[in-house]
């Protein structure tokens, strides 16, 4: 079934650290961007108020950074940085559909409950997948350090 095996939690999570340590670097920029936080519109939730707005921007960035950049290139810069890729599970590229559902999941294994709980999902699975690989049919395999 695979050309290469699963990989599992340990390259899993030093990938996920190398993003989240991205990612708070593009939340930096948006909120220093936007000016910081505005406490006289603390409690307001129009569109046109910068700390919606903000919020906003950060929430599609992370979507296009997960989603986007495993489209693109079947990983993000941390799986990158570390030689994994995100493979169906025949090992073949990476659909629209799978990198969705890969990312819906991402929001509850690894946001909404913590990425305790996406390790817990990886060693539980025969295949080393977490709650967004099962529902994406998607591996995580060691390909070797790649350039960007």
């Amino acid at each position: 079934m695979f050309d290469r095996a699963p990989v599992g939690v340990g390259l899993r999570a030093a990938a996920f650290l190398l993003d989240v340590a991205f990612v708070a670097l593009i939340i930096v920029v948006v909120w220093s961007l936007a000016g910081g936080v505005n406490k006289a519109a603390e409690n307001n939730t129009s569109l046109t108020d910068p700390n919606t707005a903000a919020s906003l921007v950060i929430a599609v960035a992370l979507l296009v950074y997960f989603g986007g950049l495993e489209s693109a290139w079947g990983s993000t810069v941390g799986k990158r940085l570390v030689g994994l890729r995100v493979a169906m599970l025949d090992g073949s590229p990476l659909t629209g559909r799978a990198v969705f559902l890969r990312t819906v999941g991402r929001f509850f294994d690894c946001s909404l409950f913590s990425p305790i709980v996406a390790a817990v999902f990886v060693w539980a699975s025969p295949h080393n997948q977490r709650l967004g690989d099962r529902w994406g049919g998607t591996i995580v395999i060691r390909t070797g350090r790649r350039r960007f």
